[in-house]
């Protein structure tokens, strides 16, 4: 608490005013930084409606889903132990998440196959398990990425592999 005082320029009894605990704090920040995430990745899967490419807005929608994150986990001394708070702290927070974010896949994948851009029958999906798909493919991406550079490379490279599957 200590050290969040001094960062915000706040005092400790101050910030007992507003938060019951550092656990408290944690989880306020970590659904602020889940809902900046998803707001992110929707705004880059609109850009699918505008005809821009799909796999370049599916890719920039899972940069913006994962990336502010993993970069606070990854810059930080402390990064180890922040993963595992907010796993311990925050799992429904991840979970819920998680689902809106395979729901707007899902609805930018149904729009695209829907116009004619991808062809998810051929390859045996549907825009559920397509989403699904790419959620844990980009969760998988970033585990042990040790920084932001690498996850973005990961994921860029992931995206061109597996659209390349489904052009018409």
């Amino acid at each position: 608490m200590a050290d969040i005082a001094k960062e915000t320029g706040s005092s400790r009894a101050s910030l007992y005013s507003y938060f019951e605990n550092k656990e408290e704090i944690f989880r306020s920040l970590s659904g602020m930084l889940h809902e900046q995430s998803l707001a992110k990745a929707e705004s880059s899967l609109k850009e699918a409606a505008s005809g821009h490419p799909i796999a370049s807005c599916i890719e920039e929608a899972i940069l913006g889903r994962f990336t502010s994150f993993h970069k606070i986990v990854s810059q930080s001394a402390h990064g180890a132990e922040i993963y595992d708070e907010n796993n311990r702290l925050c799992g429904e927070l991840v979970v819920s998440s998680s689902a809106r974010f395979r729901e707007m896949l899902t609805k930018a994948l149904s729009a695209a196959t829907r116009a004619g851009e991808i062809d998810l029958r051929s390859a045996g999906l549907t825009a559920p398990s397509a989403a699904e798909l790419i959620h844990l493919s980009a969760t998988g991406l970033k585990q042990h990425a040790p920084d932001v550079e690498t996850l973005e490379k990961r994921v860029r490279s992931f995206v061109r592999v597996f659209f390349a599957g489904l052009a018409r």
